[in-house]
């Protein structure tokens, strides 16, 4: 709801280049999004949080396997950057629920979140990642199966998640894609269906549709003076031009296109009141705008929404022990925040929070921390979540393998 710098806006703008993430490469043609495209629109609101931990989370020590076999063979492979489990307070969190007969625990910075999983409202998706078709380790060295385009690149990885096509370049992301089909749907708010706190990412991008961006504080607005100077550092054409003028149509229509959304958006949360965050993290106060925003669903007249906010600092090949620690606790707290929000405005089971990553992390210790992978382990927050339990094949035996981790 401020004002803001050339530089401040430049300096947002510039997350575009950052990427951002996608679940399932099988959801490339939208069908469930089509067919509901189709109908006349939804009467209730649904919205959808993306989570994004910047740099590939070491998520193999998110989630542990906890069974004294699986977890022989997991602290063997970790060598120093296994976490003990049942040997005092710095242990790592035993789950209450077993899946198909298999124990786990989590990391011991995740309390709150043990408490959602044990609680039913959060499930973690194991060994999830891109993927081309199925594959094993003796198929990858012997490149007979299709793989996505430069595996353990972080640039990539992150394009492909957000884009859900990992063979091939896209301009835009299965979220972007999803809000142009479901966007008859929304009402005059369509504008705001896509929102980022970090902003431009190609996970809300369509064909026309692009994020609307936001901060903690909340819309970010241009101020005459920096629009003029925005134009007037610009390389135009010799005045009274055809490209110049056409170049002034459209500059004037974008700026007082986003003027007139900075003052609709503005209007639309300037009363909603919620208890400030404890926690004073930039996630948290991200989380904290984007419940705001939720609250203002019905001024913004819209019925489908999603949300992106990305989370820095992932990218642990060494001090991996005490930095992911940190994280993981300021996650934990931030989402369990979150969450009880939400159910204090009675839409806990119409929002969905998840995470993605660029990818995981290797088993083996580089004897600081931990390096490029492939598959990990995520999770998937909300009221409408089956929670309490663990999808997907999580490895049953974390053994290194010729380096292939």
């Amino acid at each position: 709801m401020t004002n803001t710098s050339r530089r401040r806006i430049l300096a947002t703008s510039a997350c575009s280049l950052l990427g951002s993430s996608s679940i399932f490469n099988t959801i490339t043609n939208l069908s469930l999004a089509n067919a509901a495209a189709e109908t006349k629109g939804p009467t209730d609101y649904r919205a959808l949080v993306c989570v994004f931990l910047f740099g590939g989370n070491d998520s193999f020590n998110m989630l542990i396997p906890a069974e004294k076999s699986e977890y022989d063979i997991y602290s063997k492979s970790r060598s120093d950057l296994a976490l003990p489990i049942d040997k005092g307070s710095d242990s790592a969190l035993r789950l209450k629920n077993t899946n198909n007969g298999r124990s786990f625990a989590v990391h011991p910075s995740l309390p709150e979140l043990r408490n959602l999983y044990n609680g039913g409202e959060l499930a973690f998706i194991a060994n999830t990642g891109t993927l081309v078709e199925p594959t094993t380790v003796e198929a990858f060295k012997e490149k007979t199966i299709r793989i996505p385009n430069a595996l353990f690149s972080h640039n990539d990885q992150r394009e492909h998640w957000q884009t859900g096509l990992p063979e091939k370049a896209s301009s835009s992301g299965w979220l972007g894609r999803a809000l142009e089909l479901l966007d008859t749907n929304n009402s005059s708010g369509e504008s705001f269906s896509g929102i980022s706190l970090s902003g431009n990412n190609l996970l809300q991008t369509g064909s026309l549709l692009s994020p609307y961006t936001i901060t903690a504080e909340g819309s970010i607005g241009f101020k005459s003076s920096v629009a003029n100077d925005l134009y007037n550092r610009l390389n135009l054409s010799p005045s009274g031009t055809a490209p110049r003028k056409l170049f002034e149509e459209v500059y004037q229509q974008i700026t007082n296109g986003s003027i007139k959304n900075h003052n609709l958006f503005s209007s639309a949360i300037s009363n909603v009141e919620l208890p400030q965050p404890e926690g004073q993290s930039n996630l948290a106060k991200s989380l904290h705008a984007i419940a705001r925003t939720i609250a203002a669903r019905d001024n913004l007249e819209t019925k489908r929404q999603t949300f992106f906010v990305l989370v820095p600092g992932w990218d642990n090949h060494q001090n991996l022990l005490t930095t992911h620690s940190q994280l993981l606790r300021d996650l934990s707290r931030s989402l369990a925040e979150f969450q009880t929000t939400l159910n204090q405005l009675k839409v806990s089971k119409q929002v969905t929070t998840f995470t993605a990553s660029d990818f995981g992390r290797t088993l083996r210790s580089n004897g600081r921390g931990s390096d490029h992978a492939w598959g990990g382990n995520q999770f998937v927050l909300g009221g409408a979540v089956k929670g309490g339990n663990i999808y997907g094949e999580y490895p049953e035996a974390l053994l290194l393998k010729d380096g292939l981790d």
